[in-house]
């Protein structure tokens, strides 16, 4: 047996307790509710025929996550992270079984064993980044924010360096700020538009205000994705950001959960940070930063610890680095035990992001404009205001070979043939290919000798053919401008903001898992409110950073004037999903229930 295979997931005598909801789900339980799905079903499958290209996505969800079936609830928080399947805690837990494993500061028996499974996740992660181990380093971090943290901390910023980062963008990105300051740069922010991103020739003013021949460092980061507003910028901008003589940065957390970049295709990035909880699910507390060498020399860690130095002088002054270059940024004893799910992990989404980029978009514009037909009876006052990108509908294809020679536009403001640009090339997207997995892992499972492996690191199998990123024969669709996000507002009969608390204790009680707030994006929260918010959030200037929230809150006219519902959508969201979620609101028309409703969930 491969120790990639994909190990069944062993059964329990001992039920899980689940907390115990105050009011019924939904789901199409009663003979009425099935003839609405049934026939709802039908209507969104005449109007998505590419839904059924992701079918694969349905054997994997009964197979890998039918714990969701079993607790009847929905989960709409991809962003938040992924749920894993329940094979790859299988197979984890099959490979940690079979042998014992250690700390990896010595060269005992137990110490080789965890070098190799690191070495291997490391192989692993470059080839599916398409990160050449001759140009590029993967460093394991504890997540995509403490990589972010390593580079921001090692950034040499001086006195003529810029920080360019979009106001679109997280909380982690934002704190690099800090470290820029620190060391005496200007901070520029790009200016988010009304659906998130930026605008580029904004990007291209401060750009070419720069000299590009000056000796102080300036970095660009650009986020991927963004996790508010789902959208995915340009990468060509990073091109002229290099030709401006900054490093380049992308954050790629939200990005990677549904979407194969490779890193061969953008080398004009210099470095790219991810989480692995949101692209699979499991292991959590492992991310990593992918970063060309050439760009790692250029940093400078002020700090250091067990593991990323060779000799330290104590007491004293004198300290060598580890010759080591991913040694010098990984801090102290990396998580061992963890790392060997890294592989199949991947090896999972190599196999299955195919299909999810077929399904999703069609899910994601069908939840757009059902949330948005919902309105309250006599008044015709809308229940749901989106504030997030309609995308275009999905390219219309059969179920069995090509796609059609376009995709159908909607007349919105912000759409692809609009004023945004279509973000993200074509060769973001790689199609997936299953690689057979060196046999020499075979003894994994089958008992271990202390001898180290003949042939470690062990890269896994490339394609043996270049990969073709055009949207036809069977290959992916086109890449939209946006990720499968669905920010939104409630509103009552009289249009006032529903409060986001009660919105999260109803959908709770409904058995569905949402976001509520500004979810660590500030900057693209208030975007999506208006131009209102954005001006009470430029008003903030005004204050130091040990001022009461309380005042904070009372200029922003609370929290619910800035924040937004999250609904976003991954691996194995289907069309029951997304049609529970959309009667969940239907039944908040009714304003009677739903206080009745609040009265009994706030006891």
């Amino acid at each position: 047996m491969s120790l990639y295979t994909m190990q069944p997931a062993p059964s329990t005598s001992k039920p899980v307790k689940r907390p115990t909801l105050l009011i019924s789900t939904v789901k199409p339980s009663s003979q009425k509710a099935a003839r609405s799905f049934k026939s709802a079903f039908a209507g969104f499958k005449a109007k998505y025929p590419e839904y059924a290209l992701g079918s694969t996505l349905d054997a994997l969800r009964k197979s890998q996550f039918a714990r969701l079936k079993k607790a009847n609830e929905v989960y709409v928080d991809y962003m938040g992270g992924c749920l894993y399947p329940e094979s790859l805690v299988a197979t984890h837990a099959a490979i940690l079984q079979a042998g014992l494993f250690g700390n990896t500061h010595s060269d005992s028996p137990c110490a080789t064993r965890s070098d190799f499974h690191i070495a291997a996740a490391r192989n692993a992660v470059l080839d599916y980044f398409g990160a050449p181990s001759e140009e590029y380093a993967c460093i394991f971090t504890g997540n995509a924010t403490t990589a972010l943290k390593i580079v921001g901390e090692s950034f040499p910023f001086s006195a003529g360096s810029t920080l360019i980062i979009p106001a679109d963008c997280h909380n982690s990105v934002n704190g690099i700020r800090r470290f820029a300051e620190t060391g005496g740069a200007n901070v520029e922010y790009l200016q988010s538009t009304e659906v998130g991103g930026f605008y580029e020739a904004d990007a291209m003013k401060v750009l070419n205000e720069m000299d590009p021949n000056s000796e102080a460092a300036s970095l660009f980061i650009l986020t991927g994705q963004s996790n508010i507003t789902g959208i995915r910028p340009s990468t060509s901008i990073l091109e002229n950001a290099k030709s401006r003589g900054c490093s380049t940065l992308i954050d790629a957390a939200a990005l990677v959960s549904s979407t194969r970049v490779s890193l061969r295709d953008i080398p004009s990035a210099d470095a790219m940070v991810v989480s692995f909880y949101k692209m699979f699910g499991y292991p959590t507390g492992v991310g990593a930063l992918i970063a060309k060498k050439e760009f790692l020399a250029k940093l400078d860690r002020k700090w250091f610890s067990g593991g990323s130095v060779d000799f330290v002088q104590a007491p004293g002054r004198l300290t060598i680095h580890a010759k080591d270059l991913t040694a010098r940024f990984e801090e102290g004893t990396l998580n061992y035990g963890s790392l060997s799910a890294i592989a199949p992990g991947l090896d999972l989404l190599k196999t299955y992001m195919p299909a999810m980029s077929t399904r999703l978009p069609a899910l994601h514009h069908y939840l757009h404009t059902a949330l948005e037909s919902l309105v309250y009876p006599g008044t015709g006052t809308p229940l749901v205001r989106v504030h997030t990108k309609l995308r275009s509908l999905p390219l219309r294809r059969s179920t069995s070979t090509k796609s059609s020679s376009g995709e159908a536009s909607d007349s919105t403001s912000g759409s692809e043939n609009g004023s945004i640009r279509s973000p993200i090339s074509p060769t973001w997207l790689r199609p997936a290919f299953s690689p057979t997995r060196s046999q020499s892992f075979k003894w994994l499972l089958n008992g271990f000798s202390s001898a180290k492996p003949s042939s470690s690191p062990i890269t896994p199998p490339s394609p043996s053919s270049p990969i073709s990123m055009e949207p036809a024969e069977e290959n992916v669709a086109a890449p939209p401008g946006q990720g499968y996000v669905v920010s939104c507002t409630f509103y009552t009969s009289d249009g006032a903001v529903i409060p986001l608390s009660s919105v999260s204790r109803l959908a709770s009680a409904k058995g569905i898992s949402l976001r509520t707030g500004c979810v660590c994006n500030p900057g693209g929260s208030a975007a999506l409110r208006g131009n209102n918010i954005q001006a009470r959030m430029d008003e903030l200037s005004k204050f130091e950073d040990n001022v009461p929230l309380k005042e904070v809150c009372t200029l922003m006219g609370g929290l619910n004037s800035a924040g937004i519902v999250r609904l976003s959508l991954g691996m194995v969201s289907n069309f029951e999903d997304v049609w529970r979620v959309v009667e969940w609101a239907r039944g908040l028309l009714d304003e009677s229930k739903r206080n009745a409703d609040l009265e009994r969930l706030n006891l």
